[in-house]
């Protein structure tokens, strides 16, 4: 039977909830929901973070935004995979989303209040691992090492540890912190060793990962598992039976526990009931690091991972070498429409996230400068840039996507099943954008999922920061090439931009002008009405002669009283029109300022053929001396000659 609902013709949509760090635990959720969903046809959407407690706030914040992302009221229901958060800020964000909306929902492993639960056992299995280590292998001193702090299946674990010792007359030496990661535990173990403290018999973890860790630290110090010591896990993870040694761990089941999920949130929906808990069991696998011998199968799993190493070794390398690359090639992207042609060409045929997913990024991304967009970006944009995406193996155009509408092109296809990956991309205090992914969802069953991300959002920042580099090395540019009086370019300006145009249209076969322009009695003008009255005659020059010629000439202060400009020429006849033009406009100019003085300039030019050679300056002397003419006649109608 389907999923019921008020519609049976209505696509059931199903969204979940997790951190992305525990892939393995992932992995065998997703592929049980995945089974459970195809049955009924429904579309399965994972919202994921990767989250740690030790991230500032603020890099916490952003990535918990991937949870803003769906509209709840668009689903049937909803899983939270509690037990995967590492916060409780992350916890809270997500039940309070799904008690909002009312929608039915159900947690996995961790009761929250107003929700069912589907878990495993967490005392039974310690439970027997605590009875085993003593009455099997004689142990009396055990150090536990937890979990992250308010943990209650971590709190669950110890008390059912506690209980077996006491019934056999023993105490729990200590417990020590971790945070149910590698490093941490490790970490703790050395600081134990180095304070002096006796080793214990044995170290009882809260999972695989930290008794992988402490076996790590362990051994550093030659000392040997299980010889010297014993080490025991909790979850029965791919890395603790690939190991050496193998872990002895507690099974929860997890290869079941999607369906579990499934199967109670269909249950959820035709019959809601927030207090149900359906606890599976667990059950203790002794294995190498505790000192017995592991059964044939895991020994089959360890060899499989050993034939793989060099195969998952390799992936990795070539993510990291990519990335290398591209960080070089793409560093002079500009724009998102160049960062989409680049990506086609630069990852085009490479399949990271699968055949169909995209990137998307906030819209103001490489527009707007630090200051403004951190203070307005706080929050996903309705719409997104499609940076890149990639539809059936195929790379696509830029485009956007409101985010009401899930994903491109999304219809709710009744005879398919599909799954959606989204997760945040944010770097720091920047909100990114995020990456959506159709029906790959194995990508989260590895941390290579997290090493893409974390190597696409700083690509961007660093496309980013290149963009506003670029942009304000080119005000400075201008700034240095421009004259701060007139706003034309200065003679460094000319040197670089008239004189190159000028060679740029000889090369390519057409005729050009250089005209060059002085204020007629500049020195009288200083002398008898000031410097502050001779700064006006130049800025109104420098005016009349951007007014007087096409938008497309290059004008410049070459020094002082004196101006040239450069431009594309056609036709002689245009140049006396510039000339008449340029008088007239200063006249203009100079009536509306009202001053006591008259202004006038002369003009000289000369009219360079593509055939002409020479260097630039043997023009600028003609064109001057075509100047001094007009200045001569000039002087005798004022009287000054």
């Amino acid at each position: 039977m389907g999923l019921e609902s008020e519609s049976k013709n209505k696509k059931q949509k199903i969204a979940v909830f997790a951190n992305g760090w525990s892939v393995e635990y992932l992995s065998m959720i997703i592929e049980g929901l995945r089974k459970e969903a195809l049955k009924d046809c429904a579309d399965i959407f994972v919202y994921t973070t990767f989250v740690l407690p030790v991230e500032s706030e603020v890099t916490r914040e952003n990535q918990l935004k991937i949870y803003d992302i769906p509209d709840i009221n668009n689903f049937d229901g909803a899983i939270i995979l509690a037990n995967t958060f590492t916060t409780q800020t992350e916890l809270d964000k997500v039940c309070k989303l799904v008690k909002d909306f009312k929608i039915p929902t159900v947690t996995s492993e961790v009761k929250i209040p107003g929700l069912p639960m589907v878990g495993s056992d967490n005392y039974n299995g310690i439970y027997e691992l605590t009875n085993h280590l003593i009455e099997k292998h004689g142990v009396k001193k055990i150090v536990y090492v937890r979990g992250v702090d308010g943990n209650v299946e971590c709190a669950e674990r110890k008390r059912a540890l506690e209980d077996a010792l006491e019934e056999h007359g023993l105490d729990l030496v200590d417990t020590i912190r971790g945070d149910f990661g590698f490093y941490v535990a490790s970490q703790v173990v050395d600081e134990w060793i180095k304070s002096g403290k006796p080793i214990p018999d044995a170290f009882v973890c809260a999972n695989d990962l930290m008794a992988l860790g402490v076996i790590s630290r362990l051994q550093s110090y030659g000392k040997r598992v299980p010889e010297d010591v014993l080490v025991t896990g909790f979850d029965h993870v791919h890395e603790s039976q690939t190991s050496y040694p193998l872990v002895a761990t507690v099974s929860r089941q997890w290869e079941h526990m999607g369906e579990y999920l499934y199967a109670e949130l269909k249950n959820q929906m035709e019959c809601r009931d927030e207090n149900i808990v359906k606890v599976y069991p667990s059950k203790f696998i002794p294995s190498e690091s505790c000192g017995c011998k592991p059964d044939e199968e895991a020994y089959n799993v360890r060899l499989e991972r050993v034939r793989n190493i060099y195969r998952n070794s390799t992936e990795t390398d070539m993510i990291d070498f990519f990335f290398q690359r591209i960080h070089i090639e793409m560093a002079g992207v500009e724009s998102k429409a160049d960062f989409n042609e680049q990506a086609k060409w630069q990852w085009g045929n490479e399949e990271f996230f699968g055949r169909d997913y995209c990137i998307m990024i906030e819209p103001t991304f490489f527009d707007t400068e630090d200051e403004e967009y951190l203070e307005k970006v706080k929050d996903f944009s309705e719409k997104q840039d499609i940076i890149y995406e990639r539809k059936a193996g195929k790379s696509c155009p830029l485009s956007e996507l409101y985010i009401k509408d899930i994903y491109p092109g999304y219809t709710e296809e009744m005879d398919k099943s599909n799954v959606f990956v989204f997760s945040a991309l944010a770097n720091l205090e920047h909100l990114i954008g995020l990456v959506a992914v159709k029906n790959s969802p194995e990508i989260l069953y590895t941390l290579q999922f997290k090493r893409w991300l974390s190597n696409l959002d700083t690509l961007l920042l660093n496309i980013r920061n290149n963009i506003f580099i670029k942009r304000i090395n080119e005000q400075l540019r201008q700034i240095y090439m421009t004259d701060f009086l007139t706003d034309m370019y200065n003679r460094t300006g000319c040197d670089n931009v008239l004189y190159s145009f000028i060679e740029e249209e000889r090369k390519a076969g057409r005729r050009s002008i250089l005209l060059f322009y002085d204020i007629n009695c500049m020195k009288l003008i200083n002398d008898k009405y000031g410097h502050l009255n001779g700064d006006l005659a130049i800025k109104a020059t420098a005016n009349a002669i951007r007014n007087s010629l096409p938008k497309e000439y290059l004008c410049g202060r070459y020094g002082g009283d004196e101006f040239i400009a450069v431009g594309h020429l056609d036709d002689e006849a245009e140049l006396f029109k510039y000339r008449e033009a340029f008088g007239t406009a200063l006249k203009n100019i100079m009536d509306g300022l009202k001053v006591t003085f008259k202004l006038s300039a002369s003009v000289g030019f000369c009219i360079i053929d593509p055939s002409d050679e020479g260097p630039i300056n043997d023009f600028i002397r003609k064109a001057d001396e075509s100047m001094y003419e007009e200045k001569q006649r000039a002087h005798r109608e004022m009287g000054v000659i």
